[in-house]
């Protein structure tokens, strides 16, 4: 078995002292991988706040955009305060079920937290498989990066600490599943990226059992309509992108 690996994805860190906590939240949790994505703080100035874990900084990966940040994810969970019941995008999970379901994974699981003034960009979001919300009061409900990463990254350690409550699915019947929900999508009618989007966040909180159930499910009814071909296409398309 690979084992569960836990990447933090900071996107845009525009504060020094935010950086400098994320650095030092990396050592205090156990994160095996930290990527930044363009930050605009100074990691020298942050360093005054990582205290002993300043080496994280020299050790962190830093890329251009999330998606290259993403690359070998098996499960991605992005973290935002702004929910909607309507808005597939933004329809949450709780942290502790973010948890549970990243510390199943037999591989590299990404947490991704945003930038201070406006978090994640709807790109950024529809390129996570899941978003996570922290309750909060209504009176203020917007957390500061560092105190969200802080609280995720407890929920995650303590989930590692128990057995893996279920099998979940690959990454890979995730994808084709999506990729033949968009491919039917285009033949009988309807808005491919979203049919496929709410395939992708069903699957990823599903078990294996019955990701590979409607993944058959899926599969026959693109060769009985005739859009295997166009399913294989999308699979290629996104592994060329």
């Amino acid at each position: 078995m690979v084992g569960l690996k836990l990447r933090l994805v900071a996107v845009g860190i525009e504060g020094p002292v935010n950086l400098g906590y994320i650095y030092r939240l990396s050592r205090n949790f156990d994160v095996d991988e930290l990527y930044l994505v363009s930050p605009s703080a100074s990691v020298t100035e942050s360093l005054r706040w990582a205290a002993r874990a300043s080496d994280e900084a020299w050790e962190a990966v830093v890329v251009g955009n999330l998606k290259e940040a993403l690359k070998g994810v098996e499960l991605s969970i992005c973290s935002s305060d702004e929910v909607s019941a309507r808005d597939l995008l933004r329809t949450p999970i709780t942290p502790e079920q973010a948890a549970e379901l990243m510390s199943s994974r037999n591989g590299t699981v990404a947490l991704v937290v945003g930038r201070e003034s406006v978090g994640l960009t709807r790109e950024e979001l529809a390129l996570c498989d899941l978003l996570c919300t922290i309750p909060a009061s209504q009176k203020y409900t917007a957390l500061n990066v560092s105190n969200a990463t802080s609280i995720m990254l407890y929920e995650i350690y303590k989930a590692r600490a128990r057995a893996p409550p279920y099998e979940p699915p690959d990454a890979k019947t995730v994808r084709l599943a999506e990729a033949y929900a968009r491919a039917l999508t285009g033949r009988v009618g309807g808005d491919e990226d979203e049919v496929g989007l709410a395939v992708r966040k069903v699957l990823s909180k599903a078990t294996a059992a019955e990701a590979r159930s409607l993944l058959s499910l899926l599969s026959k009814s693109c060769s009985s309509l005739g859009c295997k071909e166009e399913a294989r296409r999308i699979v290629e398309a996104e592994g060329e992108a």
